[in-house]
């Protein structure tokens, strides 16, 4: 469905730090609907052997009608792998006036304006992104908001100053960052407030006594930690919403009992894991194939969980699968996105 995606001209290119650098885009047309703060752009591109390669981006703020997205270029963590295809596009090559095809708004993290509670931001590393979209939403509001972001240091800390202004003109709106080796450059109280990794007594001395609501996003490490640091701390895990920047995995309490197999509906489906050698009952209860499979020890390559990345698609040998949470775009005959489907009857999956 190639017609979702449309034109954006690059109306200007902002280094916000060594890495990360922000790509104001000007629509083609009018969006179909407003971005709500955390949502991401899916771009489309191809590599040098002409095959389709997509890639999601946060929206980390609107100006004047133009979307902000803010890259980090991604190296390779090996030197014989190759640097990120997207992400050392738009830093090398993508100007001011040149045209990138992108669909949306859409992803699954977003900002619950509906609710009424006090927000705390949790961000790690270039992770910042869709949180900041959501500090600027929630500026001005009753609901308080703590921003706290994690990096290494100034050199490589995007927006900073931008948030730093945002808490001046905004008494809802406190800032605490935190830099794990700050340089001889960055001032304490100035760029950074504390040195280190974020710890329980940080959240519980600027969250005291708070009845929250957390937004979490950053690298898989980062949000591991955080995510079980919360739930030790008795937060309920319909107050935390995440979203991963990289490889990504889901996010669950630590001390959760083991998994168990389900008891098969009468006359229900059974779904086989054929690479895997496992076979079980269809369990009613579980939204999609993604987590059925992650339940029952089955791991799958994903990243978006929202359809629209094509990151688990997995072909299908026998049966047939349908979508209650339609995708982006389905995928061809044979192949399911696991993420978005449920098994039609009895399933046979090549993993």
């Amino acid at each position: 469905m190639t017609e979702k995606f449309m034109n954006f001209t690059v109306s200007d290119v902002i280094v916000e730090s060594e890495i990360i650098t922000s790509f104001l885009l000007t629509p083609e047309a009018p969006l179909k609907r407003d971005f709500v703060p955390g949502e991401y752009l899916l771009f489309e591109s191809s590599s040098d052997e002409g095959d389709p390669i997509r890639r999601e981006y946060s929206i980390s703020g609107v100006r004047d009608g133009d979307i902000r997205i803010t890259i980090k270029r991604e190296v390779a963590p090996e030197q014989d792998l190759p640097h990120g295809v997207m992400s050392t596009r738009f830093h090398d090559v993508v100007k001011k006036g040149d045209i990138v095809r992108a669909a949306g708004p859409m992803g699954a993290f977003k900002l619950d304006r509906t609710s009424d509670r006090p927000v705390v931001l949790l961000s790690g590393g270039v992770g910042l992104t869709p949180v900041v979209a959501m500090a600027h939403d929630l500026a001005g509001t009753s609901r308080q908001t703590i921003f706290i972001h994690a990096c290494e240091n100034g050199r490589v800390h995007a927006l900073g100053a931008e948030m730093r202004q945002l808490a001046r003109e905004h008494e809802n709106i406190v800032n605490h960052f935190l830099y794990r080796a700050p340089t001889a450059e960055d001032v304490k109280g100035r760029d950074y407030n504390t040195e280190g990794m974020i710890s329980r007594k940080l959240i519980e001395d600027l969250t005291p006594g708070c009845d929250c609501d957390f937004y979490l996003c950053g690298p898989g490490p980062f949000m591991t930690a955080m995510y079980d640091m919360l739930h030790d701390m008795g937060v309920a895990t319909d107050r935390i919403a995440y979203e991963f920047f990289g490889p990504a995995t889901v996010l669950r309490p630590k001390t959760a009992e083991p998994n168990k197999a389900p008891t098969p509906a009468e006359g229900g489906p059974t779904v086989a894991f054929k690479q895997s050698g496992v076979q079980v009952a269809w369990d009613p209860a579980e939204q999609n194939l993604l987590e059925f499979a992650e339940e029952h020890g089955i791991m799958v390559d994903f990243s978006c969980r929202a359809g629209s990345c094509d990151t688990c698609k997995t072909r299908v040998l026998k049966g047939d699968v349908s979508y209650p949470i339609e995708p982006f775009e389905r995928p061809g005959p044979g192949y399911a996105l696991l993420c978005c489907c449920v098994p039609d009857g009895d399933l046979e999956l090549d993993i």
